[in-house]
């Protein structure tokens, strides 16, 4: 089901910057991987930021060194680099901070580079989330897909007309491209091509609303025989619906060939 062809995902936009000029996420790039030699993953709290060392180049300030006091009176320091190693609640405390005005003793444009770097890497965190969400629901769509044949025969379909209902299993008689009855279970779309649902969806709706059609029966419908084909109609435009959103999720989190703009 997915691609063997290796398609590079935008990094700059699953960092949030993709609205960036060129040099300035050339910039980022280049200073979002540079971590310290330190290992900075700690679950004692921060309770505040006691000096940043910024640089700037392209209209970005990179934090280049933070200092920061955690709960047991520890100094530690880390580079805008280490966000992805810290706790989360790491994050957390430094946000918090920032919000409720305890970083007086920055300077304006030291508050301004930090709340700049903070929410660029929030929101990568959330848009990874969002892709890793993506990709599950992908992986479980893909799953339920052509696993079985659609069952599809019945002894007494000789004895029908086609495109009526059928009561047990519930779904619709229609005719294959051999002329051949067969019976679409409303709970087995999924198994269907979507040009067989596209074929019996146009059947349905042309039955409905009485046109006359050479191959479909003369017969006249009873109400709960529109009720089930709109039942029917509904189904089937929700599978094509579903599949037509999956299919380009598809080509999106699974390194798919896509043209378009996102």
């Amino acid at each position: 089901m997915w691609s063997q062809v290796p398609v590079s995902y935008d990094k700059h936009a699953l960092w949030g910057i993709s609205h960036w000029g060129r040099k300035r996420q050339q910039f980022y790039r280049f200073a979002a991987n540079r971590e310290s030699a330190r290992d900075v993953y700690s679950k004692r709290r921060i309770i505040a930021v006691i000096k940043l060392e910024i640089v700037e180049w392209h209209n970005y300030k990179h934090l280049d060194w933070i200092t920061i006091r955690r709960d047991d009176d520890m100094l530690e320091k880390f580079k805008e680099g280490d966000f992805n190693r810290l706790h989360i609640q790491d994050i957390k405390d430094m946000m918090l901070l920032l919000v409720q005005g305890k970083l007086t003793n920055l300077t304006v444009k030291e508050r301004l580079a930090f709340n700049v770097s903070l929410q660029i890497f929030t929101k990568s965190v959330v848009i990874q989330k969002r892709m890793e969400d993506l990709q599950l629901g992908v992986k479980s769509y893909q799953k339920k897909l052509n696993l079985t044949k659609p069952d599809t025969y019945r002894p007494d379909l000789k004895r029908r007309e086609a495109y009526t209902a059928y009561s047990n299993p519930r779904g619709f008689i229609y005719q294959n491209k051999d002329k051949k009855d067969r019976l679409m279970r409303i709970d087995e779309l999924h198994k269907f091509s979507d040009g067989t649902l596209d074929d019996v969806q146009t059947a349905l709706n042309d039955r409905l609303k009485g046109i006359r059609m050479l191959y479909l029966p003369q017969t006249i419908w009873r109400q709960h025989d529109k009720d089930n084909a709109g039942a029917m109609i509904q189904a089937i435009d929700k599978q094509l619906k579903t599949r037509k959103i999956m299919g380009s999720l598809e080509k999106f989190v699974g390194e798919r060939p896509y043209e378009g703009d996102f």
